[in-house]
């Protein structure tokens, strides 16, 4: 037997490497421990490699290897000539042996060649990314002086493989992106349902007899449906080979809807809620960070708190003896939740919401670390275990500069409350948590970008709420803003207050709409990219394709959208969008023909241009400057 973390390369035979380096990671020292069986093949690459974090000197290239180890990348100017060689990468098998490496010391604006290399060979195939500008390459004094550039990125949402609910494995979205925009963007944004339920209940024991691991790592001893997962994410990138092929050559941002996590995942912050689908949150959520959420800015780097712990009946209490609460900064987490338990905890079949899940499995709110080991809830616990398995949320929010824009990525699920389709606009009721909408109001107010684009995985004017609803009460079917109203028009009220372009860029309704909330204010919902398209007037109130809308307190003009009659069978309604925006900022205006000089526009515009993911054609486009 081997120790895990000793696999990563045979330094016998590899030019790169002289010794394992030390294991810097938080779950590290519990895994230290597992060993992997010595009759294994040699580490290899099994998955990736995927790009993310893009910056104008540096980028994040992510792996997943057979075993846990080290993967280096091999990268330069020119294909045939990888001239340089970054840092390893640690795979770790407390994350599914997935790791990152990040090339640093980039040009901007760049385009560059790269390989994963595991045990000094070549692995996986050869792709290549492009580095963002930066201002020093665009500044000029005189017509300049900000040193404002152009960038494009591509948008979009839910990219369901199951021939059954979409256009099935083979991505025609991917493949036209792949040949008409992989080398012309600069990143992507995944905005939610990258990941549709399959292989939920694979069996942990299965998963650990594959890695020939001597043990379970810790979060799957505490949290064994991550395995299934896991797996879910490993089939999407076996299948999707477009997919794959386009996150190889194109940094992303993702964000996690319902299905990263599972279908209908309501009110993960209503305390007291006992549901299966809600208590999953932290689950998935790890497991989408082990393979998406790495390339996203964070607010926050605190990792989900996962632990086992005993309760009494009738005490508020939970103790967990491995635990230091005192050294958690719970103010800038989220709440408990104790876990369902079952098998199926994360499997997307109504079948299994019923009460089945530990008597205990409920949303706490944390009123008091009492002792190291030692939490005080806000109600006591119906029975009395030793062994239960609970975890602390974290917070998945950040922000990104590109110019004169600022990117708001929020998370929509992870902090949310529960809605009520009978009270719409009741006060105070939170889709996205008092710290996270305190942080994104005061970030905007603070920033001078031009334009922000606020990244919500949910609707913002348009409701969902058709297409099942998997709770008790399926009628309280609602996924968008226009279950939040309260919240939604402060938001809005206080946009208007600070007077710039915001664009709200969602998903997860299967239609793709451009929509002016108010002269400032528009929605861009994108997509789907693989999902089979909803009906708008049995799943979107039945708005209509363009005009003037109104659902709730606020008229809404919709400029433009996908429409599906309902005459369609499901397997007739399969039409993906994507949208490519444009951020149009200078124009080079030099002194002589083939020369350059940027030249900083008066009124700066971003173009919105959506097309037909079957045929790449575009279907409409809409442009918008900054105020006159």
């Amino acid at each position: 037997m081997r120790s895990f973390f000793l696999t990563a390369v045979c330094v016998c035979c590899s030019p790169l490497v002289a010794q394992t380096p030390p294991i810097h990671h938080a779950d590290a020292p519990a895994d230290a421990s597992i060993f992997i069986n010595d009759n294994r093949d040699p580490i290899r690459l099994t998955h990736g490699p995927m790009l993310g974090q893009p910056q104008s000197d540096s980028m994040r290239v992510w792996a997943r290897t057979s075993d846990p180890g080290e993967f280096h990348v091999r990268y330069g100017l020119a294909a045939d000539d990888l001239n340089q060689v970054s840092q390893p990468g640690t795979t770790f098998i407390g994350h599914d042996n997935t790791g990152t490496v990040d090339l640093t010391g980039l040009e901007p604006d760049t385009r560059y060649h790269y390989q994963v290399w595991v045990n000094g060979r070549p692995h996986g195939l050869p792709a290549s990314f492009r580095t963002l500008p930066d201002a020093e390459s665009t500044r000029n004094p005189t017509h300049n002086p900000e040193g404002l550039f152009n960038f494009r990125f591509q948008i979009g949402s839910c990219a369901n493989q199951n021939p059954l609910h979409g256009n099935g494995h083979r991505e025609p979205t991917y493949e036209n992106l792949n040949r008409d925009w992989a080398d012309k963007v600069h990143f992507h944004i995944m905005n939610g349902d990258w990941l549709y339920e399959e292989l939920r209940q694979y069996p942990p024991e299965a998963w650990r007899l594959v890695q020939g691991a001597s043990a379970m790592p810790r979060v799957v001893d505490i949290a064994p449906t991550i395995v299934g997962v896991w797996e879910n994410y490993k089939l999407y990138l076996d299948r999707g080979e477009s997919l794959a092929r386009w996150h190889r050559n194109v940094p992303s941002y993702f964000t996690f809807d319902d299905h990263e996590l599972v279908n209908d995942i309501w009110g993960s912050a209503e305390i007291g809620k006992r549901h299966r689908r809600t208590v999953f949150r932290d689950i998935g959520t790890q497991a989408w960070f082990d393979y998406l959420g790495w390339a996203n800015p964070t607010e926050f780097d605190h990792p989900i708190h996962f632990g086992k712990a005993s309760m009494r009946a009738g005490s508020d209490l939970l103790q967990d003896a491995e635990a230091d609460f005192t050294n958690l900064p719970l103010d800038e987490m989220t709440n408990l939740h104790v876990h369902w338990g079952t098998p199926e905890a994360g499997v997307n079949d109504m079948t299994y919401d019923d009460d089945a899940g530990h008597k205990n499995s409920y949303v706490y709110e944390i009123k008091e670390v009492v002792d190291p080991h030692t939490l005080r809830l806000h109600m006591p616990a119906k029975v009395s275990d030793t062994n239960i398995s609970y975890s602390i949320g974290r917070r998945s929010y950040g922000k990104k500069r590109v110019a004169n824009c600022e990117f708001f990525f929020l998370d929509t699920r992870g902090d949310r409350q529960m809605h009520d389709v009978t009270e719409r606009d009741k006060p105070g009721v939170s889709m996205l948590g008092r710290p996270q909408r305190e942080w994104l109001l005061r970030s905007m107010r603070d920033s001078d970008a031009d334009f922000f684009f606020v990244v919500s995985t949910v609707p913002f004017m348009i409701p969902h709420s058709g297409a099942g609803g998997f709770e008790a009460d399926a009628a309280n079917k609602e996924e968008a803003w226009t279950g939040f109203f309260d919240e939604r028009e402060t938001l809005i009220r206080e946009w208007e207050k600070i007077g710039k372009r915001v664009f709200v860029m969602t998903g997860d309704l299967h239609n793709s709409f451009a929509i002016r909330v108010t002269d400032n204010i528009w929605e861009f919902c994108c997509g789907p990219h693989n999902s089979v398209n909803h009906v708008p007037k049995l799943d979107e109130s039945d708005r209509p394709a363009t005009g003037k809308f109104k659902f709730g307190p606020r008229e809404c003009d919709i400029r433009w959208s996908s429409y599906i009659l309902p005459d369609l069978p499901r397997l007739q309604r399969l039409y993906p969008y994507y949208c490519v925006v444009q951020v149009n900022n200078v124009f080079n205006m030099p002194q002589e023909l083939g020369g350059t000089r940027w030249v900083a526009y008066p009124h700066p515009q971003v173009v919105f241009q959506y097309y037909d993911g079957r045929t790449g054609e575009l279907a409409y486009a809409e442009s918008i400057s900054t105020a006159r």
